[in-house]
């Protein structure tokens, strides 16, 4: 029995998350998620990769607001409805995309909180939903799928069997375990083993509301190494080694955890709980 037992969203790309107990899917990915980034003032993309801080800054969403919360209480609420004015091109990875820029108020905000980057100050951006940020081709087997400021897909699916897997790794180590949240997933499911081997495969909720296409095992970087309660990095190279080390995906050498998954069903709303079949 396959289950979803977590859904997260990252409505800023790289700050803390959201837990939720259900949510609406969409092209783009979950309802509200990576719809915001934090850039330079040349409007290039910055992340933990960069700012390793940028994870102690929490995230909420009223009916009204985005609301960040700093570690020393201060708050910024940026209005989920405005008349935004200032269209920006904004850089993530190999992407120009369309945004807007959320004002000095919030930059300013940023920069006190996180600091100036390469003496840059920061600027929060919101993604224009009128763009299309297309998911490669050679991954799609004929279908259609955006993303927001995901790195490159809409949806992160990791399971409960993989983190067991690695941490059983970190201990044969002589290394601390992880938490899931170090890989930052939409959604974690429990009943699914290798789930980085099942590339091609499909997810199916067994109501038949929704159907995720697994589509690329997700190769990890250095932000997995940033315990993401702190901000600090307790090992540079954990748990980077010892997924390498497991070579959980056929793909080439690298350390996998995790599918990306572009939804291939029209939108419904997920919840925890939900039981799921593998099937192609």
């Amino acid at each position: 029995m396959i289950q979803i037992t977590d859904l997260f969203i990252y409505p800023v790309k790289s700050l803390k998350g959201i837990a939720l107990d259900n949510s609406q899917t969409g092209q783009r990915g979950l309802e509200f998620d990576r719809e915001w980034m934090i850039t330079d003032n040349a409007y290039n993309f910055i992340s933990q990769r960069e700012i390793e801080l940028m994870t102690t800054i929490e995230t909420k969403i009223d009916s009204s607001s985005l609301i960040l919360s700093s570690p020393q209480n201060r708050r910024l609420k940026v209005p989920l409805e405005s008349n935004r004015i200032n269209k920006v091109k904004v850089m993530v990875w190999d992407d120009y995309c369309d945004a807007y820029d959320e004002g000095d108020e919030a930059s300013s905000w940023l920069t006190e909180a996180l600091g100036t980057h390469k003496g840059s100050s920061l600027r929060l951006v919101r993604f224009d939903q009128k763009d299309k940020r297309l998911v490669p081709k050679k991954y799609l087997n004929g279908v259609h799928a955006e993303s927001a400021f995901s790195d490159q897909f809409p949806y992160l699916i990791t399971s409960w069997e993989s983190l067991s897997k690695l941490n059983n790794g970190l201990l044969e180590n002589n290394s601390k375990k992880v938490s899931m949240n170090r890989f930052r997933p939409n959604i974690v499911i429990k009943g699914l083993s290798d789930i980085e081997k099942m590339t091609s495969f499909n997810l199916t909720c067994e109501k038949g509301d929704y159907q995720f296409g697994l589509r690329k095992p997700c190769k990890r970087c250095k932000i997995t190494t940033i315990n993401q309660e702190t901000g600090e990095v307790e090992n540079p190279k954990e748990p980077l080694a010892t997924l390498v080390k497991l070579k959980n995906s056929e793909e080439s050498h690298g350390a996998f955890f995790g599918q990306n998954a572009i939804l291939l069903s029209d939108y419904g709303v997920l919840r925890v709980g939900d039981l799921l079949e593998l099937n192609r």
